[in-house]
Parts: C-alpha cells; sequence; structure tokens
C-alpha cells in the first residue's frame, strides 16, 4: 500500500505538464517498501522518503524539467539536475539522501549491491 498520495507530491514539486504523479508514487513506493520496508525506519519517516522519491522521479520526466535560467536573445534555457548523478541529479533526492539515514537507496545503481547475509564464501 501507498504512504503517500499524489496531493502530497503536488505540494512540493510545481507540474508544468503532468497532471498526475501516481505512476511515480507507485515506483518511490516498491523502492521504499523493497529496499527499506523492513529497516526499522518509522513508519512517517518512510511516507516523506516516499514523497521526496517520487518528486524526484517527476523531476527527472523530460516534460518535468526544472528550468534555472531562460534567455531570450537567441532563446535558450538551462535545466536543473544533472544526468547520471542518481539521487543528487535533483534537490528532491538530495532530500531522500537526508532522509534515509540507511544511505541503501543512495547506493542503488551505483554498482553491485552486495547483501552481506547472503554471502556464502567456499574453499577449493
Amino acid at each position: 500500500m501507498v504512504r503517500t498520495t499524489d496531493s502530497e507530491v503536488q505540494e512540493i514539486i510545481s507540474l508544468k505538464t503532468l497532471t498526475d504523479t501516481t505512476p511515480f508514487i507507485t515506483t518511490a513506493n516498491l523502492l521504499v517498501t523493497q529496499h527499506l520496508g523492513s529497516s526499522g525506519i518509522s513508519a512517517a519517516l518512510l511516507k516523506e522518503i516516499e514523497k521526496y522519491l517520487a518528486a524526484h522521479l517527476v523531476a527527472l520526466h523530460p516534460d518535468e524539467a526544472q528550468v534555472i535560467e531562460q534567455k531570450l536573445g537567441d532563446s535558450s534555457e538551462k535545466y536543473a539536475g544533472q544526468f547520471g548523478k542518481g539521487l543528487d541529479s535533483t534537490h528532491f533526492g538530495q532530500n531522500v539522501k537526508l532522509l534515509d539515514h540507511t544511505g541503501y537507496l543512495s547506493s542503488l545503481g551505483s554498482g553491485p549491491v552486495i547483501d552481506i547475509d547472503s554471502v556464502s564464501i567456499t574453499y577449493d
């Protein structure tokens, strides 16, 4: 069951084109539940992590890129965030890193994650 709502996500991010953040909430919920659900983090904090992660995913959508600079002569726009920087690419993702004291979500996508409880070593 999702922890946050479309209206709660839209309270922290201004949408330009999209009208529904539910698909992003679903993805955020799957990640938070799978990776942090049994971590001992309080339900209230998991809800906040899920909300900011959903907003981070929305901000990465091409139609929702946050313009930080516009020029009129020869028209150009500069967008917030950097592709390939994971949670650091948006301020919403940076909030996720702050809230997730386990550091697990920020480690996703940065190489293989080894679950130390499932490692077995065999000697020949």
